[in-house]
């Protein structure tokens, strides 16, 4: 019997078979969305529909071009918050940090953190929105009962790992973990405690599920070792996950078999995006995949940007080969589909999930 793309969803992240392959992205870059839709007047649901997305949640432009991401300023960023002009479904902290943007583009990016010392924490008084001011969470609740259908729902939130990483800046951050270990569990309490609090209004929401985005890594391993992951991450990140009541994703770019074992113990449902540069989607299924479900991992190095159609034909009949006997399976790109992603590309990836990703898989 033929399921909705919502019960796909559900279904794969407990480690089921659905009917297909679900596909569900962590974001897709609103000047894509442009390019896909041909226009900026569109709904998340007639995205999905087009594209064959199972699920939405990050943000839309809803009849506005981009123009790539507003400044971040500690002024403008609380009303922003409260008050979105776009749709979006992110509830994220601000980067504590000085803030850069291209010319050319308006993408901002980070100068420096600004968290650099015992004194530097009233700072999050001035950054930090109320995480209990209802407007946001009014807006956000007539958007989805306006736009879910049979389509799955996902708030964006962090566990406050990539938040105090960014707003420390790594090399405050390395210094830190010899110097003043004290400073990043400081900073890491008040990130979590923000985000545990807006868990708590999120779980009263009509969301089937939210998206964890907390990098941790490179390709060649996490960015600290174990022991101060194990010790000035772990306790911090648990106070989120323990109040999360709903299937959750974790996401971080990079190697985390280094640390697999203790991010497991935060008892997330699915981990994302699974770098082909970094991590073996095969081991991943082989060792973790009766206890996680696994969603990536259609390479954003080279296939979906520079590759050609037949090659991310073959790459996505190969990772559904790989990670979906059995169920318990999404695909998605490596992290999200950027504005550098070719948009045939995009097409062929769509089609190949249609053609490979229905089970019985082929093989």
């Amino acid at each position: 019997m033929s399921m909705t793309p919502r019960e796909r969803v559900l279904t794969a992240l407990n480690r089921g078979v659905p009917d297909q392959v679900p596909w569900v992205e962590n974001d897709i870059e609103e000047a894509l969305q442009v390019q896909i839709m041909g226009t900026a007047n569109f709904t998340p649901p007639e995205l999905c529909e087009k594209l064959g997305l199972s699920a939405f949640g990050a943000h839309y432009p809803m009849g506005q071009a981009s123009d790539g991401q507003a400044m971040q300023t500690k002024e403008t960023y609380k009303e922003s918050y409260y008050y979105p002009k776009k749709v979006t479904f992110d509830f994220v902290p601000p980067w504590i940090a000085k803030m850069g943007a291209d010319q050319d583009t308006g993408r901002t990016y980070i100068e420096k953190g600004l968290l650099v010392s015992e004194e530097s924490l009233a700072l999050f008084d001035e950054f930090l929105p109320d995480p209990h001011h209802p407007a946001r969470y009014e807006k956000v609740a007539e958007w989805i009962k306006q736009y879910k259908g049979d389509y799955a729902v996902f708030a964006r939130i962090r566990l406050g790992a990539s938040s105090t990483l960014e707003s420390m800046g790594l090399d405050e951050f390395s210094y830190a973990t010899v110097d003043n270990p004290e400073l990043i569990k400081k900073i890491h309490l008040r990130f979590s405690e923000w985000s545990a609090q807006v868990v708590d209004h999120l779980n009263e929401m009509d969301f089937d599920f939210f998206w964890c985005n907390d990098d941790l890594a490179g390709n060649h391993g996490p960015f600290m070792s174990p022991k101060i992951f194990r010790e000035c991450f772990l306790p911090n990140m648990r106070i989120v996950a323990e109040r999360i009541k709903k299937p959750w994703i974790f996401h971080s770019d990079g190697n985390l078999f280094p640390i697999m074992e203790d991010l497991l113990s935060l008892g997330m449902t699915a981990i994302h995006p699974l770098q082909p540069a970094a991590m073996d989607i095969g081991k991943m299924k082989k060792e973790y995949g009766h206890r996680v479900c696994i969603v990536g991992n259609i390479d954003l190095d080279y296939t979906l940007p520079l590759g050609t159609e037949e090659e991310v034909d073959a790459e996505v009949r190969n990772r559904i080969l790989t990670a979906g006997p059995g169920g318990g399976y999404i695909i998605s790109s490596a992290n999200s589909l950027t504005d550098y992603c070719k948009v045939e590309n995009v097409w062929a990836m769509s089609n190949a999930i249609k053609k490979y990703g229905k089970y019985p898989l082929e093989g």
